[in-house]
């Protein structure tokens, strides 16, 4: 695969797509700049939702990434833009030479944010309504033909990254019946995994996966979620395997973001920001491990 640093963005045409923008009237605010970009998906839920396409510059079927924001969503609240964290990794694979589905879980559904929200009454949750998301992002993803159908990966953040390892859930009621082929490997960034290991005793992952954790996370523990990757794995799954960056808190990958400590739901201190050793790390690190998933068969 050609991974040049010269990339473009390709303006996806509706033609193109093959498929109809969702009514305007919910993304009105979207910052223009994003909306050539903008494809309308259907969950597996049936759940209208939008996505944001980026294709590298290839006369060849490429493979792709699907990205899985956090709680406080994928874009900005003032302007609607993409946000620094995820334009860096659009920018980051694309320069691999692999087409970006940012998969937007909140707009439609009314929401910009669920952070404040308290646990127990979140409207959409990793576990229920965002597996169905990520699955009609892979079965949108395998229509296309610039797309190569069995070299697509699922990557998420936060919140998104326990939404990957419930989409990855080897019982995981989400996966449609008919799939052809699921996501060739997963990785997430800084899950939290207590309410994973309580909900799912009997845990396996039905694909390789690998996670991105700050040992100074106090928002998303790591320790739960390497107890999860031991048992998962031992347990005869595909392997989980788990990097701990020490002095890392949570978004420790973000490209400038203050180390500082913000109120979240229930009244909870945590602390958050930029850990630049740890952030040029886990970007190799995927990068590696992603060209040794997506290498050619």
């Amino acid at each position: 695969m050609n991974r040049a640093a010269g990339v473009f963005f390709i303006t996806v045409s509706l033609f193109a797509v093959a498929v109809a923008v969702a009514d305007a009237k919910d993304v009105r605010d979207i910052d223009e700049t994003l909306q050539p970009h903008r494809v309308a998906i259907e969950s597996g839920d049936g759940t209208n939702i939008s996505g944001y396409l980026y294709r590298p510059q290839s006369t060849k079927a490429v493979p792709a990434v699907v990205m899985l924001h956090g709680c406080s969503g994928m874009l900005t609240s003032k302007y609607r833009r993409l946000k620094s964290r995820e334009t860096a990794w659009r920018d980051i694979f694309l320069a691999e030479g692999y087409a970006v589905l940012l998969l937007d879980s909140f707009t439609e559904r009314g929401h910009k944010s669920i952070c404040r929200i308290s646990l127990s009454n979140r409207p959409i949750e990793p576990y229920r309504e965002r597996p169905h998301d990520a699955y009609g992002a892979l079965r949108w993803l395998q229509t296309q033909t610039f797309i190569d159908p069995k070299r697509i990966a699922l990557g998420g953040w936060s919140n998104g990254a326990m939404t990957m390892l419930w989409t990855v859930f080897a019982n995981a009621p989400q996966r449609p019946k008919d799939l052809k082929s699921d996501f060739r490997v997963a990785f997430g960034f800084y899950p939290g995994c207590i309410t994973l290991r309580k909900k799912a005793t009997d845990y396996i992952a039905a694909v390789p996966t690998l996670l991105q954790l700050g040992a100074d996370d106090n928002w998303t523990w790591p320790k739960p979620c390497q107890a999860l990757a031991e048992e998962a794995t031992s347990r005869g799954g595909q392997a989980i395997i788990v990097d701990l960056y020490e002095g890392a808190a949570h978004s420790f990958d973000h490209p400038k973001s203050k180390r500082r400590t913000i109120t979240v739901s229930n009244d909870r201190k945590v602390r958050l920001g930029t850990h630049p050793e740890a952030r040029a790390k886990s970007i190799e690190r995927i990068k590696t491990y992603l060209r040794s998933a997506f290498q050619d068969q």
